[in-house]
């Protein structure tokens, strides 16, 4: 069996320690590039409101920026310091079982992880949390807004058929839409931005409240 993860809030917990760091370093650096912001505090308590229904954090800074009526260079600082490297001393850990569940099913399994994002970052997300590179027979690790090209690459590579693989992830249209049109089994963890993003329901097989439920969901897909 084929089983493709997301990264984020999947296998990281990103939204609980990182996205917050992440969205007020973003703010600093807008407000300095001139983001006329009156009071501090209600205007990041604003920008989180918005990143909590927001399908990324760069999606939830342009809709931030808009409202307040700033050119492009602003909102472009703002992007590019969500992708500058983590701190040290910022804390990141792994969705609990996530280590162990890896463990276990790369013994019987091939696991694969394709993320959307900046390579270096994602991959130092994963070394935080200790998430070790060496338990997946590929990661992909891509700018684009699709997974769907992605998908059909890493199946074509391992000749598999399109039932033979599971694909899980926490936003039902990034992360499991494209792998139903190819006829993936899905499996959706509302984790983090995946509680408010699980729709539409026609594209999620199984819903998991737990990362360490997906197990029951393999061994019934080899019945």
């Amino acid at each position: 069996m084929l089983i493709i993860f997301d990264l984020d809030d999947t296998l990281v917990e990103t939204s609980k320690f990182l996205t917050p760091y992440a969205l007020e370093r973003a703010f600093d650096v807008m407000v300095k590039a001139g983001l006329n912001i009156e009071n501090r505090s209600e205007g990041l308590e604003r920008l989180f409101s918005i990143n909590r229904e927001a399908l990324t954090s760069g999606e939830a800074l342009a809709s931030f920026v808009s409202l307040h009526g700033c050119d492009k260079a602003i909102l472009q600082k703002g992007l590019e310091a969500l992708k500058r490297p983590i701190p040290d001393s910022l804390p990141l850990e792994a969705v609990p079982g996530a280590i162990e569940l890896i463990e276990e099913l790369g013994q019987e399994n091939t696991l694969s992880l394709v993320t959307i994002g900046s390579a270096e970052l994602q991959l130092q997300k994963m070394k935080k949390a200790g998430i070790q590179q060496g338990k997946f027979s590929t990661i992909v690790v891509e700018r684009g807004s699709s997974k769907k090209s992605i998908y059909q690459r890493i199946l074509k590579e391992n000749g598999c058929d399109p039932s033979e693989v599971i694909v899980c992830g926490d936003r039902v249209p990034i992360d499991l839409s494209p792998g139903k049109e190819i006829g993936f089994t899905t499996v959706h963890f509302p984790n983090g931005r995946g509680r408010y993003f699980s729709t539409p329901k026609e594209d999620v097989d199984h819903t998991i409240p737990a990362l360490k439920e997906l197990k029951k969901v393999i061994e019934k897909s080899r019945i």
